[in-house]
């Protein structure tokens, strides 16, 4: 999983129009910031990750298949769909309320809230999902933008400017975040919990909305 090289050269292109003087590095560290704080503040990255539930145990290490670190965690279930107690003190670390007295050993799986880490690419690009610049490119820039622009004494600094993005930026957030919990769905007022027929589920799939299903 990663941006598309073009989309974020485009991103760059826009951001070079509007920062005279700003060099490439400057802007592609700033970017990451960016994205670390709109992934951490939105809950807009979330992946569902598959674990062997075991008799007895109650502590499980979640692992993702699509790069990210897991900052929360949204729920548990079990193979019939049922949600399971469960909290993640640890990052990373899933424990269960009350272990499972399943045997043998049941496929379960938690959805998790991620956020970008190091490293990034070779070229200083975050990893992230490929879906982040086609969705929200916009509130990504208006971080960028303001961050970069309230810096001092240079060729692109403006405070007034600079402000104006910002507050843009925590609104794109603020809007990220319902749709998040809203799954995407037009109208929606907030997230539920999945209900899989047959007990089929979307598991180890890094997705910008769930999957719901009434």
């Amino acid at each position: 999983m990663a941006l598309d090289p073009r989309e974020f050269e485009q991103f760059l292109t826009n951001a070079r129009t509007k920062l005279m003087g700003a060099s490439d590095a400057g802007i592609r560290a700033e970017v990451y910031d960016v994205m670390k704080e709109f992934f951490t503040d939105s809950n807009a990255w979330r992946e569902d990750i598959e674990f062997q539930a075991v008799a007895a145990t109650t502590d499980y290490l979640l692992i993702p298949k699509a790069n990210g670190q897991i900052i929360r965690l949204v729920g548990t279930w079990d193979d019939k769909g049922i949600s399971v107690p469960s909290f993640m003190a640890e990052f990373g670390t899933l424990k269960l309320l009350h272990a499972p007295d399943s045997t043998p050993a049941a496929k379960w799986f938690s959805r998790v809230v991620k956020t970008v880490t190091l490293p990034t690419t070779r070229e200083n690009v975050p990893i992230a999902p490929d879906w982040t610049l086609r969705v929200y490119s916009v509130t990504i820039l208006d971080g960028l933008l303001g961050k970069m622009m309230l810096q001092e004494a240079k060729s692109y600094s403006n405070t007034s400017t600079g402000t104006y993005h910002l507050k843009r930026f925590r609104q794109g957030i603020k809007v990220a975040r319902t749709e998040a919990e809203g799954a995407n769905l037009v109208g929606a007022q907030s997230w539920a919990f999945p209900r899989f027929a047959g007990g089929s589920q979307r598991g180890g799939v890094s997705t910008a909305w769930p999957t719901r299903v009434f």
